[in-house]
């Protein structure tokens, strides 16, 4: 053994310190030696300890200081040819690297050194019996032991037949790395072919590759002349698809939208008593009158409406072309100006290569405005039952410290923009309130209920009075031409009234049927149907609107919901012109009146 290399295993009595040191010296002073004599100096220590030859560590090198490590394994018997011939190209290849100027290991130089250790081994097809693991988060191939990179090279030769068969992560980007860099094929084109075709292959079982697969194949494309087209959805997620529909509001194209800025609204138009399958498209067809009106509203103020609805491109300042991969530049054909899709791209920024793509940021208080709005004219023009209002302060949060936004949303003109684009779409497609035929005249239906304003001192004394009515109708003695039974005061029919009581003096009658009629009167709109609802009706209201247990009480009051809110439903409809219960939840344009009514006790 050398004189030099026994200093490594002769401690000497000398300390750590001191070994550590010397040890540092000697490297210093050696740079880039290699020990030739290591593997017959392991074998003699090996024999002395009884130790065939033959059955001692696999054949070693004593690596320089900016060499690779590599697994140690026992050496086999018995070799086949095949596996002696690869075992010996292994060898090889181990030996051609790049070697620094510095004698330092250099990122710069790893990926030279990957190409150059590729190339040699891009042919080898193997057949290898044993699967040895592999979990290097880098994978290279000077990192990996002989039976590692013969598991690999069998894993290869099958992908490379068209059999995709599962593997350990390493294997996969080990692969990836090579079509990367073009080993193993013969131009870009086919490089191309080959990562698609292994991401449409492998993508349900290494979802390790959704990180980072999608972004360096779009950088080959870009860096290399790659003739064919980018293929469409081959990343679809439903991230993407909501990136191109704001992609094509960008772009001016407003049809069929209703869903997508909906999905995105801080409103939520579908949960509207309003919103039907047959008003639906009518919303549709009004939004896309109304974003073509507020496009030419915006851009008169020097605002992009698609930057205050959905988003803009942005450069991508994230970016590194093949970030995480081992890539030689050098490589690629060069870089070139690409579209990958309508919402993404690669560009050049003040000279130098970039990324861009569309930054999906939906102003949701916005959208819900415009939504809302539209809601609200479209309730006036079609004659729908009852008005809502919008207020501005849902768009407080999209508008913060956007001076130019924000006075533009605030402006007057931006509501009345809606309003005029609204009416412009219902007169093109004749949309009126509907008709309704009385007596043979035609009368418009009117569904808003008049405000009523209820006297509470005189109920008592029409009450009374209404007794004292109901008492006479029945009582033969007072009548002698029939027996009727009295119903309650809500439940009495005025005309049936004066046909009953024909025989009951007019004074007396005509005072008490005026005292009906304006009880009558006042039993409309929410007054009337707070009249009408029963304690259990009242108190299930109560329940949903405080989000209590509604199973529960029905069971307490020994009902069932269906029945209950069928009935309220049906007493909403004939006060109100429009249900306030629905999908089992109360309508939330009603919440405000039916708190006013649930504290109506």
């Amino acid at each position: 053994m050398s004189d030099e290399f026994k200093k490594f295993i002769d401690t000497d009595d000398r300390s750590i310190e001191e070994i550590r040191k010397q040890i540092e010296q000697l490297i210093s002073n050696t740079a880039g030696f290699v020990v030739r004599d290591a593997e017959k100096e392991i074998r003699k220590e090996a024999e002395k300890n009884g130790a065939p030859s033959d059955k001692s560590t696999s054949r070693m090198l004593i690596l320089e200081e900016n060499d690779i490590a590599y697994p140690p394994e026992r050496v086999e018997e018995n070799l086949s040819p095949h596996d002696m011939m690869i075992n010996e190209t292994i060898l090889e290849m181990r030996m051609k690297k790049q070697t620094p100027h510095n004698g330092r290991v250099v990122q710069r130089c790893s990926e030279i050194t990957f190409v150059m250790q590729g190339e040699y081994v891009a042919d080898i097809e193997d057949d290898f019996s044993r699967k040895a693991f592999f979990g290097m988060t880098t994978p290279m191939y000077a990192a990996m032991s002989n039976s590692q990179l013969r598991t690999y090279f069998t894993w290869r030769t099958d992908v490379r037949r068209g059999v995709y068969n599962d593997a350990d992560r390493a294997y996969v980007l080990l692969y990836v790395y090579e079509l990367l860099n073009k080993i193993g094929v013969h131009s870009s084109n086919e490089a191309f072919s080959k990562l698609v075709g292994l991401w449409q292959n492998m993508k349900s079982r290494a979802v390790y590759l959704n990180a980072c697969f999608p972004r360096w194949l779009k950088d080959f494309y870009a860096y290399n002349n790659v003739t064919s087209e980018f293929p469409d959805n081959l990343f679809d997620t439903e991230e993407n698809e909501q990136r191109k529909s704001a992609v094509a509001v960008s772009k001016g194209d407003y049809k069929n939208k209703l869903g997508f800025l909906a999905d995105n609204s801080a409103y939520n138009i579908k949960q509207s008593a309003f919103w039907s399958e047959e008003t639906a498209p009518l919303i549709d067809g009004a939004l896309e009158e109304v974003l073509k009106e507020l496009y030419s509203y915006f851009s008169a103020k020097g605002i992009a409406l698609d930057s205050l609805l959905v988003g803009q491109m942005k450069k991508d300042h994230t970016w590194r072309q093949f970030a995480g991969a081992l890539v030689d530049l050098d490589r690629m054909d060069g870089f070139r100006e690409v579209r990958i899709s309508p919402e993404e791209c690669y560009c050049i920024k003040r000279g130098e290569p970039a990324h861009e793509e569309f930054s999906f940021q939906p102003q949701r208080g916005i959208i819900g405005f415009i939504l809302k709005s539209i809601e609200a004219r479209l309730r006036i023009r079609t004659g729908f039952g009852r008005k809502i209002s919008v207020n501005v302060s849902m768009l407080a949060n999209d508008v913060k410290n956007r001076q130019k936004a924000e006075a533009a949303v605030l402006d007057e003109e931006f509501k009345k923009a809606i309003e005029r684009a609204v009416d412009r779409f219902c007169d093109k497609n004749m949309t009126f309130p509907k008709k309704k035929e009385t007596n043979g005249f035609e009368e418009e239906i009117v569904y808003a209920a008049p405000k009523v304003e209820i006297d509470v001192s005189k109920l008592s004394d029409i009450r009374q009075k209404a007794d004292e009515i109901a008492e006479k109708l029945i009582t033969e003695e007072e009548s002698g031409l029939y027996e009727a039974q009295a119903d309650e005061p809500d439940g009495i029919d005025i005309s049936d009234i004066e046909d009953r009581t024909r025989q009951v003096s007019d004074d007396d009658f005509s005072e008490r049927i005026s005292d009906y009629a304006a009880l009558a009167e006042e039993k409309t709109g929410w007054a009337g149907l707070s009249q009408r609802l029963s304690d259990t009706e009242r108190g299930l209201l109560e329940t949903m609107y405080f989000e209590e247990n509604i199973t529960g009480y029905c069971r307490g009051e020994g009902v069932f919901f269906e029945t209950l809110t069928e009935s309220i439903n049906s007493y909403a409809l004939e006060y109100i012109g429009d249900i306030i219960i629905e999908d089992g939840r109360i309508i939330p344009d009603y919440m405000t009146d039916v708190e006013m009514l649930i504290r109506d006790k």
